[in-house]
């Protein structure tokens, strides 16, 4: 509504009584004409993960489907344009997110704030992460937030988790899924006040999380024996030594004081899975297992100093155990038994300075932590390995600034790393210097702009320098298929993105449209690309240099909630620019040109109908190219029914994936799952 408009209105209302007294005579009384008034319903506010960072390129995407449909926190990440997930297999496999050509290990991911990587591997495995009370999650393409702590040179994903309530009465949720391959999975969430509430006042909340999930991954896939060139030897075969078994639980407390707020999270994860290795060489006997158990503890006052300082204090700790078993040496470098202990722990403060008439914000990060990992052997003798540990003290500075009535939004940020290593070397795992130690400070600065062009029209603009330290899965090797290497140097990258979003919306015939185009580049030196160097073992290697270049648009397209039309498409063109000339100008494994996704949807009396499509083009998967994953087009649908009536709730829902059955493959040639159907429900009360 026009403000001016809106005070015209009120003082013309205000004195029509005294005009109607004054004015004995109708003759007298003077006719005014007022402007129209345009009513509608008004756009919903941003995210805060949005609003925080205006010119990143950010979304936010409702992990109600993690709940209300069979579906994980990969496939929710998977619908942002830019983003693609690599999958070693089907549900509870290996998937790992890769954003804007990026490999794995240079998304870093986090819950409610927190790292979930670590220095041992640093790819975080969402399958593998428990995800029933997940709320949202917030995908960063290219720029991280300082907020955030970690730089990622693709970004950063952060999953949020369902907050502990603050008053209100108790409520308990459950739900269940069940379909192929035997696969079943069910979750209850108890949320409730542990005070009764006073004149509305909040008081300390609880939620209480806990899920299941199984299933066989006994799907059917067509091999090719290792032979790609050869096709008179494709066979269909079935995937065996797939099984998957996760349990989890998850309690949070929030406590809210005078001017703080407490909020206690922890959970514990339970996998157990077998590992059956590649298309053509499948592993009968390789099995892994581990628990994975998480606390935070943070404080945060919102307005302190009368409004003019934010401060947040948070510290956490995490124990990590897992257990490979290989006792045939079906996985690439023999036989072995390996438990591994890993444990770590952090903390962090982080302010808000509100400057002037608060068009200037200050923000400012200290953060530190140190993790530990050590593993020991059972096969083919008794043995400690060595232990490897890394210590992180960071510091991070951003300012902002409004310009023009919030117009024009300039942004600058800093971040400073030293990072301490430690290794205990021998004859497999050599040490990293004289005294078994490693050290290092990086920087990375980052800028962006965001300019309204007019009502519903922003551009937005950014550009940082990135690096990332190698892993000590890199750097030695783990669990069979990886060859360490222990003279991998850290890889940096120069990443610009530029691009428009605009929305638009007619209240009368209730249509919203809403685009979003971006351009992008990474110029990346000491690249670490994970090479094959036989059919089942990778080696991480330095490539020199790379370049990606590419673009992403999204079109939103919706009317009255009733029909909903969603396109993400996302291209790019990552090639070798390093001084090999038998590489230089190849593209890089693992990256497919085009990635589309498109997803229509019908609503009404409560029941949604939907269909999806997803294709990903060829993506070579080997260095020299000679070998490629083949494109795949996949196609899905469902339907489902939503009954309101607060407080109770209840969803039902069908769908189907895959539903031509087409083969297909995904990271490194592991072949996914054909046609399969899933039943689910979800209740509140």
């Amino acid at each position: 509504m026009n403000l001016g408009r809106a005070g015209t209105l009120v003082l013309a209302l205000l004195g029509a009584p005294a005009a109607a007294h004054a004015a004995d005579d109708p003759a007298d009384e003077e006719t005014v004409e007022l402007d129209p008034i345009e009513v509608g319903a008004p756009e919903e506010p941003a995210p805060a993960a949005v609003a925080q960072n205006p010119s990143r390129f950010v979304e936010v995407v409702d992990a109600d489907a993690v709940r209300e449909r069979a579906e994980t926190a990969a496939d929710v990440v998977e619908d942002v344009a830019g983003v693609r997930v690599r999958r070693h297999g089907g549900l509870g496999s290996f998937a790992v997110v890769s954003i804007r050509g990026s490999s794995p290990s240079q998304v870093p991911i986090f819950v409610d704030g927190v790292p979930i990587g670590d220095a041992r591997s640093g790819a975080v495995g969402l399958e593998q992460l428990g995800s029933a009370d997940l709320e949202r999650i917030e995908v960063y393409r290219g720029f991280a937030p300082p907020t955030l702590g970690d730089a990622g040179i693709g970004g950063a994903v952060n999953l949020v988790t369902r907050a502990a309530p603050d008053g209100g009465a108790p409520e308990l949720s459950t739900g269940m899924s069940a379909g192929s391959f035997r696969t079943w999975r069910g979750w209850a969430s108890l949320r409730t006040a542990l005070a009764d509430s006073t004149a509305g006042e909040p008081v300390a909340g609880l939620r209480l999380t806990f899920a299941a999930l199984r299933t066989a991954g006994d799907y059917t896939f067509v091999s090719d024996h290792g032979t790609p060139l050869e096709p008179s030897d494709d066979v269909a075969l079935r995937r065996t030594n797939n099984d998957f078994l996760q349990t989890s639980a998850a309690a949070r407390l929030a406590v809210p004081l005078d001017d703080w707020s407490l909020d206690g999270s922890l959970s514990f994860v339970r996998n157990d899975q077998g590992l059956p290795g590649l298309d053509y060489n499948q592993a009968e006997r390789a099995r892994l297992e581990g628990t994975d158990t998480r606390l935070r503890i943070a404080a945060a006052a919102p307005a302190l100093a009368g409004g003019l300082l934010a401060l947040e204090l948070g510290a956490y700790a995490s124990l990590r155990t897992d257990r490979f078993a290989d006792p045939a040496g079906e996985l690439g470098v023999g036989r072995q038994v390996e438990d591994d202990l890993g444990a770590g722990g952090g903390a962090w403060a982080s302010t808000t300075f509100f400057l002037g008439d608060g068009s200037h914000l200050l923000r400012a990060r200290l953060e530190t932590s140190y993790e530990s990992f050590r593993p020991s052997y059972d096969f083919p003798a008794p043995a400690d390995g060595p232990r490897q540990g890394r210590w992180l003290l960071r510091l991070g500075a951003g300012y902002e600034v409004s310009l023009l009535d919030d117009a024009l939004v300039l942004l600058a940020d800093v971040r400073a790393d030293t990072h301490v290593d430690e290794f205990d070397g021998d004859a497999v795992f050599p040490s990293a210097g004289d005294d078994g130690s490693a050290w290092d400070v990086l920087l990375s600065p980052s800028a962006g702009v965001r300019w309204t062009a007019c009502e519903g029209l922003d551009l937005r603009a950014n550009v940082g320098w990135f690096h990332r330290v190698p892993t000590f899965g890199e750097l030695f090797g783990d669990r069979g298929t990886v060859v360490g290497n222990p003279g991998l140097r850290p890889e940096s990258a120069w990443n610009v993105d530029a691009g428009p979003s605009w929305t638009w919306r007619d209240a009368e015939t209730g249509l919203r449209l809403h685009a979003t185009a971006a351009f992008f580049a990474s110029f990346a030196d000491e690249l670490i690309v994970f090479v094959p160097q036989s059919q089942n073992v990778f080696r991480a290697e330095n490539i020199g240099s790379s370049r990606t270049l590419g673009a992403e648009a999204t079109l939103e397209l919706s009317w009255n909630d009733t029909v909903a039309l969603d396109v993400r498409y996302a291209f790019q063109e990552a090639s070798d620019t390093g001084d090999a000339p038998y590489w230089a100008g190849l593209r890089l494994p693992g990256r497919a040109p085009h990635d589309l996704s498109s997803r229509v949807a019908l609503r009404r009396w409560g029941v949604e109908l939907w269909y999806e499509a997803d294709y990903l083009a060829e993506a070579p998967l080997d260095r020299s190219n000679l070998r490629t994953v083949p494109a795949r087009l996949l196609h899905g649908a469902g339907a489902s029914w939503r009954l309101d009536r607060d407080p109770f709730g209840l969803t039902i829902t069908l769908e189907g994936r895959n539903l031509a059955d087409t083969p297909a493959f995904d990271a490194l040639r592991y072949p996914l799952p054909g046609r399969s159907l899933f039943a689910s429900f979800a209740l509140r009360m």
